[in-house]
């Protein structure tokens, strides 16, 4: 098995695969996609692994054994030259699942250029899909991929979707890792604004103490007696990180 590179299969196994339920609708609203990304990943032509799902893309790893069958190294599916037809198609689709999976996929270091200025505009003006139910649990998704991304250079945008409380809870994560990691002297402030916000002021509590920003004792101290038991514990966490 020297310098031999196997695939770990997990749900692309054959065994498993018999096991993963068909989804027609998934396939219907993926059609077009699917056949957009055919021929873009070739390590998937390469391993013998299929596209049936964005989930495809991510999911396998590529992994190299030495003589003995020790693991030696491992990596994912090089799917960076999918990215581009997977942003251009998240505002298009109408199937949750379909949304939710390109979201997850393009939420990774190497997409982060290309993906931020699609997700800030998506986050705002969501896709219709269906179910109607899970769609802000696809704003939430796409507020947890910006969070995670957030630097200097959307701070203003990020500000801007903190303060935008008919958002909701699906800002949490642009609340809380997000506004600390943009390092805006305004954070603070606006963090400071949303404790009276019940959909995010358990994340601004912590972002508060994340950023350990003293002028906001106070505040904090006053937010031990919050009706919401998860702002109190939040409170308790960031007053201890003031020291």
């Amino acid at each position: 098995m020297a310098d031999r590179e196997l695939v770990e299969r997990i749900l692309n196994d054959p065994a498993l695969r018999t096991e993963r339920p068909a989804d027609p609708q998934y396939t219907k609203a993926a059609a077009g996609l699917m056949a957009e990304l055919d021929g873009l990943v070739p390590d998937l032509a390469r391993f013998g692994l299929p596209l049936d799902y964005v989930q495809d893309l991510y999911l396998p790893a590529i992994v190299k054994y030495d003589e003995q069958g020790n693991e030696v190294s491992r990596r994912p599916v090089d799917y960076r030259a999918a990215v581009p037809v997977l942003l251009k198609w998240l505002p298009e689709v109408r199937y949750y699942p379909v949304a939710e999976s390109i979201v997850r996929a393009v939420s990774v270091r190497f997409a982060k250029k290309q993906a931020v200025p699609v997700l800030l505009r998506v986050f705002r003006d969501l896709p219709p899909v269906k179910p109607e139910q899970r769609r802000e649990v696809l704003r939430t998704s796409i507020g947890s991929a910006l969070g995670n991304f957030a630097d200097a250079s959307i701070a203003d945008e990020l500000i801007d979707l903190a303060q935008d409380r008919s958002l909701g809870a699906a800002r949490a994560g642009i609340v809380n890792p997000g506004l600390p990691k943009t390092k805006d002297p305004r954070g603070p402030d606006v963090l400071l604004s949303l404790l009276d916000d019940p959909a995010v002021a358990p994340y601004a509590v912590q972002s508060l103490g994340r950023l350990r920003h003293a002028p906001a004792r106070p505040q904090l101290e006053q937010a031990l007696t919050s009706p919401d038991e998860n702002v109190r514990a939040q409170a308790k966490k960031a007053l201890k990180r003031l020291g």
